[in-house]
C-alpha cells in the first residue's frame, strides 16, 4: 500500500475515534480504505490517459491541454 493511502486511512480512521470497535475492526476499515483510495487513483489516472488519447485522436489536438493531463498524470503516479 502507498504511503499516501496509509496516511488518508489514519487521518479518516484515528485511533481514538474506534466508536467501539476492535482493534482488528479498525485495521480492516483502515486496510479497506486504503484499497480504495489506492483504487480511485489508478481509475483518475486512467481517465487522464484515456483522455489525452482521446484528444491525440482528434483532428486538431490540444496541445496545451494534453500537456496539462499529462503532467497531472505524472504528478499523481510519482507521489
Amino acid at each position: 500500500m502507498s504511503k499516501r493511502a496509509e496516511a488518508a486511512a489514519m487521518k479518516a480512521l484515528p485511533d481514538y475515534s474506534t466508536n467501539g470497535k476492535t482493534k482488528v475492526d479498525l485495521t480492516l476499515d483502515r486496510l479497506l480504505y486504503q484499497h480504495g483510495y489506492e483504487r480511485a487513483e489508478k481509475d483518475i489516472i486512467s481517465l487522464i490517459e484515456s483522455r489525452i488519447a482521446e484528444i491525440m485522436g482528434d483532428a486538431q489536438p490540444a496541445p496545451v491541454l494534453r500537456i496539462e493531463l499529462r503532467e497531472l498524470s505524472n504528478k499523481i503516479k510519482e507521489q
